[in-house]
């Protein structure tokens, strides 16, 4: 059922008043790409954290709460919940306050001390026996074709104007299928899917690991761990240098005990670079589908950047037949986008036809 903004408040408010927090001074926190909103509750000198996840729109609070109970069993942090309303998608979180990496790195913190903690925070989690003991989505093949095509039904139209035909797409699909019925096998993981600088938190009094906190894994998968190394070191929203990079995954690896050169390490940069391509071109989906669709035209700045780092991996042989079928469908993909330049309304028809095409994954 469809409520309005008033009475979403109103339940917001019996909420905070069932949470004991009732007269609390109430703020409002800054919103993201997703349909949830944060507001922090300031009593005295104690604080918590509001997540308002409306049923039916935002991604439920169940699945957050479970994933961030045993994130916690894990060896890592994230938010203490204090109490719940799962019916109605409430949610009083513990404050980790607000110095997440993105704030911390624009005010100049050394750059690397914070990768290398955030990578010893992956290998914390992948150390751990009982890490993917958890009943979540897997990240299949089918899993894993619907994002990419984020990108060929909603960035495709954004930049060309016009409609990918039901020839393309499917060999677009037949391409990624390809890739990934070639890859090896891998050990499956909880794949927290945005493990990237905007969700991750220095928190004060503590220390190690424990002193990295963790936000937004309400959307984990069981899936390959190359996964959230790469989001981590291919950030869209951040440029960073090729050395960087070189070392965190170098780190991870040491310290994982997986030697690069070997069956083993090569697996893993394989799907790691295959991953890569994928994500980049679900993000090119997102961003340019943010815009048309819900009127939030904030990331195409990095549009740019991801379509040069999805470039940048797609020249790894094992992502030929994705490569080729950019080449032939679609060469001038890299391309700096302004919101000017994209007809929205040409971008949604476009969308409603194409994702209406069948998909094969043989």
């Amino acid at each position: 059922m469809n409520i309005t903004a008033d009475q979403r408040e109103q339940q917001r408010i019996a909420f905070i008043k069932n949470a004991g927090w009732e007269g609390a001074a109430v703020e409002a926190l800054p919103v993201d790409a997703s349909a949830r909103c944060y507001f922090r509750l300031i009593k005295g000198s104690e604080t918590r954290i509001v997540m308002d996840a409306p049923p039916g729109i935002a991604e439920p609070v169940a699945v957050f709460a479970q994933v961030g109970r045993h994130l916690l069993s894990c060896g890592v942090s994230t938010p203490v919940i204090h109490h719940e309303d799962i019916e109605n998608g409430f949610l009083l979180l513990e404050d980790f306050g607000d110095n997440t990496y993105a704030k911390l790195l624009k005010a100049g913190w050394d750059e690397e001390k914070l990768y290398k903690l955030a990578v010893d925070v992956l290998v914390t989690m992948h150390s751990s026996q009982k890490l993917a003991q958890i009943d979540m989505p897997p990240y299949d093949l089918a899993f894993l074709i619907k994002e990419a095509l984020i990108m060929a039904d909603w960035y495709i139209p954004s930049v060309k104007g016009e409609a990918l035909s039901a020839e393309a797409r499917h060999d677009y699909v037949s391409a990624w299928c390809q890739v990934f019925k070639s890859l090896p096998l891998l050990p499956i993981t909880l794949v927290l899917r945005d493990f990237h600088i905007d969700n991750l938190m220095i928190l004060d009094g503590r220390e190690g690991v424990a002193s990295c906190g963790l936000l937004d894994f309400q959307t984990a998968v069981l899936g390959a761990a190359p996964y959230d190394l790469m989001s981590l070191v291919e950030d869209a929203r951040r440029d960073i240098d090729d050395g960087l990079r070189t070392r965190m995954i170098n780190r991870y690896l040491k310290a994982m005990e997986i030697d690069r050169d070997s069956d083993e390490g090569r697996a893993f940069m394989s799907w790691y670079y295959v991953l890569s391509a994928q994500r980049h071109a679900k993000v090119l989906g997102l961003f340019t589908r943010l815009y048309a669709r819900d009127q939030k035209d904030a990331y195409l700045k990095h549009v740019q950047r991801v379509s040069s780092l999805m470039s940048i991996s797609l020249q790894n042989d094992i992502l030929k037949p994705v490569k080729n079928w950019f080449d032939t469908y679609f060469p001038d993909y890299v391309v700096e986008l302004e919101s000017q330049t994209i007809d929205q309304e040409k971008v949604l028809r476009s969308a409603a036809l194409t994702e209406g095409y069948p998909v094969s994954l043989s």
